[in-house]
């Protein structure tokens, strides 16, 4: 052999011993052996090489062979070294064993060891892993999991599969949460006194700290909509929200109900189920629809969906840095990306390469996503995170790609399943592979089929499996992988068939929790529990603690499409209906929780099933409204106008007259959802049903604004004013949009006087406004301000003017604020009366703090900060402020805010004296940062700041 070559006479002296022994009466050699307490593969090995030259099965070919042999009789002793049941009829595939990918593992293992000592520099290690379907991507990531974390590493993974495309950042949440419900679980075992690791312990303390350092209580709570295990883990926080929100109004708040009565859904189930056995008592009741608990928020804000991500991936960045350090790193394997969403690709786009260049925070993350290659270019969302990754100078990008494995891996996998030296299986490996290419997934079907007619058996004889190369070079793999599933799983039960198809209705895995109250009753629960035993066995699912999941989406895919397309929306929709039958007993004041959201995504999938019972619909069509408010809370805008959309199919013909309220909330929701979706063009018809529906105008109102955002945000001003104009008549304040000077400062002077009746104390104590119509006119107000910035930058002391009439005479709203801000900005630019101007400024935030509307504290701060207050407070101060104020602004996703108070402070920092190369590094990392957001309106600006620095420390460097 070339690679242990022997000398001629040393191979010839070798032979002639084996010769020499077998020549010897050792009758049953491996018995004799055996006798002396000797396990069997041990007695074979030294047989082997007795016999080698003679018997060419088990020839060695060298030294190395004896020596690997060696090698996997140590790696393996509960296989080699000890008594196994011989009588073993089945072939077993390691789970989660990796076979041949050793090079490709130590890659990862580098990137890993790479990551804490980037992280110093804001950089984190992504490995980005292409291959064929079915490759291993999978096992190989997992195969590192234990050795990291035996090293004081977290690993996190999302899987993503095909059912869950349309369940935006449903896998990362349900990610997270299940990391953030151990940290509850530790706590509260600690709590209990039941004994815990103390650097567990220790760390879990340490990061809950620093979440709510990083995050702040709003922050918290706007996560805890996609993250409900942090209700319990900050408990302490939503106590003081609870709180909060106690000592303030309720006001504007709609309830929204279902006529109190029970409809049984037992006929409903028994339409549906097209063959399917379950069917489940369904009533109103069940979903607690007919409470009259439930409250839509009737609020004049019209959200943004631009700040709401925002501000979304922005606390997921901050969450991250709290949770990873040099000391405790965090590896997020993020699987099969190709089947992700769009709002998850785009969270995790920003996560990655959305690096804050004036956040002086690290954090200490390696990144690993693998995707299907033959996937990659149908998706273009993915196409463009990954690009974004490869670009950007916050990752270190590492590239694989997985094809099958070399016959070296291929063989190192069959001599596992078939516990036998890895010499004995090659014969047999160079074949599989020839026929599989060494895609592991292939060689397991095809040893299982080969198992199946017999051409693998083992043999009570020899002690081993046995194969027939003739067969085996007979057969083939020339058949879709597909079909031989499915054939696979037409040959078991008709009830285990089923049963597959049941759990293959929720993707890849299932939760046994879910499963149990997917379930009709305990004895339905343990035949489906029966059922998934066997296909544990067949290797048709894998089970843990916590899931049942099939080892390969081509096996959920097999069993997901045994049936015809109308039985399976039967499946979804039985599914759907039994889980909230048990899932819905919380009041409407609390979240739906993620189980609620599994039967709702159930029952979309179930697409156009038709229920007859009005009172059923009616309580359905209530929740898809609920999931769809919950679903813009956390910028999942798509999700939101499926959840609404799906609400109002069950509306009926008939929905206005059953329940006029709830359908007037649906399509007001749908023309929000129109809105943050971007799709202006769909506005109009929800607009159009809800103005020939409704009782007043007041159940106009809300669509008239949604309407007037959309124009605007389309560039379309002349139209928004139009609209404006058309509303505040209709709400009894009917503006001019006359801009004569002679009119407007006899009544910027006539509000001056108003105002100067108040002390601070007294405009403090005006109550809070109750008029419903002036309510809306003052939202219409402050909404048109920036158009006004726009088109008609005189027509600004009007509104203010309004603005401020209206609240002193029918009281305080939370526009009020702004409303007294545009007082103080005209009161400073055109009376140029700073000194008052400064008086009122400073009351615009307690206004806020009066009505809780934290998210808006930090935005008004820099505009009181960066205008007048600047004017008569020492600018150090001021400078100060301003720092801090960048960050709380991001916390509640307005960038473009944001960078105005990094801006301001800049310039301030300059003006007071600060240290040059530190205003050098702060005025490049600005540059730096309006670039990646995309907020570059005041970018030239700071070049001449940036550029003035530079002079100034004689740097000839261009800005």
């Amino acid at each position: 052999n070339d690679e242990d070559p022997l000398a001629e006479d040393e191979v010839r002296d070798y032979k002639g011993t084996c010769k020499d022994l077998k020549k010897l009466d050792l009758a049953g050699p491996v018995d004799l052996l055996q006798q002396k307490s000797l396990p069997f593969f041990v007695c074979r090995l030294v047989i082997d090489l007795i016999e080698c030259g003679i018997c060419e099965e088990g020839i060695f070919h060298s030294l190395k062979d004896v020596k690997s042999e060696l090698t996997q009789i140590l790696n393996e002793p509960d296989i080699f070294l000890k008594e196994t049941n011989i009588g073993e009829m089945t072939m077993r595939f390691g789970s989660g064993k990796l076979f041949g990918r050793n090079d490709e593992l130590s890659t990862l293992i580098q990137a890993a060891l790479m990551t804490p000592f980037l992280a110093e520099s804001n950089v984190s290690t992504v490995v980005l892993i292409g291959g064929d379907p079915e490759a291993g991507k999978s096992t190989l990531v997992h195969a590192i999991k234990e050795p990291i974390c035996n090293h004081g590493w977290r690993f996190l993974s999302c899987k993503f599969d095909r059912l869950t495309e349309n369940q935006p950042l449903s896998t990362i949440s349900s990610t997270f949460n299940e990391f953030f419900q151990r940290f509850a679980t530790i706590l509260s075992e600690v709590e209990d006194g039941i004994r815990v690791d103390d650097a567990v312990s220790q760390y879990v303390r340490r990061t809950t700290s620093l979440i709510e350092t990083h995050l702040s209580a709003p922050g918290i709570v706007f996560l805890s909509n996609l993250i409900p295990s942090f209700r319990s883990l900050f408990a302490n926080v939503f106590q003081r929200v609870v709180v909060d929100n106690e000592d303030s109004d309720g006001d504007g708040e709609q309830r929204v109900s279902v006529e109190d009565e029970d409809s049984d859904f037992d006929d409903v189930q028994k339409e549906t189920s097209h063959g399917s056995e379950r069917h489940a008592s369904f009533n109103s009741d069940d979903i607690g629809a007919n409470n009259n608990d439930f409250v839509d928020d009737d609020s004049c804000d019209c959200l943004v969906s631009d700040t709401i991500k925002n501000r979304l991936h922005y606390l997921f960045q901050e969450l991250t840095q709290a949770i990873s350090s040099p000391d405790a790193p965090i590896m997020l394997f993020l699987d099969d990306l190709q089947w992700a969403d769009k709002e998850s690709l785009e969270l995790l786009t920003s996560l990655i390469v959305d690096v804050d260049q004036l956040d002086a925070h690290q954090r200490c993350i390696s990144f690993v996503v693998t995707y299907r290659s033959n996937e990659k270019d149908k998706n273009q969302s993915l196409v463009d995170c990954i690009e974004s990754i490869e670009r950007s100078n916050a990752t270190q990008v590492t590239r694989m790609q997985l094809g099958g494995m070399d016959i070296e891996g291929t063989n190192a996998m069959i001599a596992d399943a078939l516990k036998l030296p890895i010499r004995l299986t090659r014969p047999l490996s160079v074949a599989v592979h020839q026929k599989t290419l060494g895609n592991p997934l292939f060689v397991k079907v095809f040893l299982t089929m080969l198992f199946e007619e017999h051409a693998i058996s083992y043999s009570f004889k020899k002690k081993r499996w046995l194969w027939d190369m003739n067969i085996i070079h007979q057969r083939s793999m020339d058949r879709e992988l597909a079909a031989i599933l499915s054939e696979k799983l037409l040959s078991m039960s008709r009830e285990v068939q089923e049963t597959l198809t049941f759990v293959a209705c929720f993707g890849m895995r299932i939760r046994k929790d879910v499963l149990s109250m997917a379930s009709y009753d305990s004895e339905e629960a343990s035949r489906i529990l029966s059922c998934l035993k066997i296909a544990v066995k067949e290797s048709i699912l894998d089970e843990d603690d916590e899931y049942f999941s099939f080892p390969h989406d081509l096996i959920q895919q097999a069993a997901y499409e045994r049936v015809h397309e109308k039985e399976l929306r039967s499946y979804h929709f039985s599914i759907g209906l039994q889980i909230l039958k048990k899932a819905i007993h919380t009041t409407r004041a609390e979240p739906l929780s993620l189980v609620a959201f599994i039967a709702l995504e159930q029952i979309i999938m179930a697409k156009d099933m038709t229920v007859p019972d009005p009172k059923v619909r009616m309580s359905l069509a209530l929740l898809f409204l609920r999931a769809g408010k919950h679903s813009i809370q956390v910028a999942a805008f798509p999700s939101a106008l499926s959840y609404f959309e799906r609400g109002l199919s069950f509306l009926g013909e008939d929905g206005w007259e059953r329940n006029h309220e709830l359908s007037l909330r649906l399509h007001e929701s749908m023309c929000h959802a129109c809105y943050l979706n971007a799709l202006p063009d769909r506005v109009p018809a929800y607009t159009d049903m809800v103005i020939s529906h409704a009782d007043d105008f007041m159940d106009q109102v809300k669509c008239h604004h949604i309407t007037m955002q959309t124009l605007a945000s389309t560039g379309n001003f002349k139209n928004a004013f139009d609209k404006f104009f058309e509303v505040m008549k209709q709400l009894g304040e009917e503006l001019s949009p006359n801009v004569d000077p002679s009119i407007i400062f006899p009544a910027m002077y006539a509000t001056k006087n108003d105002l100067n009746k108040y002390s601070t104390e007294d405009l403090m104590n005006v109550p809070k406004m109750t008029d419903k119509k002036k309510q809306w006119a003052m939202t219409f107000m402050d909404s048109i301000i920036p158009c006004v910035f726009v088109i008609s930058p005189l027509f600004l002391p009007t509104i203010a003017n309004r603005m401020m009439s209206l609240s002193l005479r029918y009281g305080l709203t939370k526009e009020s604020a702004f409303g007294l801000y545009s007082y103080c900005y005209c009161l400073g630019c055109m009376l140029q009366d700073i000194d008052e101007g400064y008086h009122w400024i400073k009351v615009t935030r307690l206004m806020l703090e009066r009505f809780n509307a934290t998210e808006l504290c930090p935005k008004l701060k820099l505009v009181q900060y960066s205008f007048l207050i600047y004017m008569k407070e020492p600018l150090q101060s001021v400078t100060n402020v301003l720092f801090h104020c960048r960050e709380d602004i991001m916390m509640v996703g307005d960038v473009e805010y944001a960078i105005l108070s990094a801006h301001f402070h800049c310039q301030f920092a300059v003006l007071t004296g600060a240290s040059l190369s530190n205003a050098e590094k702060e005025c490049d990392s600005l540059s730096k940062e309006m670039v990646r957001l995309k907020q570059t309106q005041s970018i030239l600006e700071n070049a001449s700041i940036h550029h003035m620095v530079l002079q100034l420390i004689g740097s000839d460097k261009d800005p």
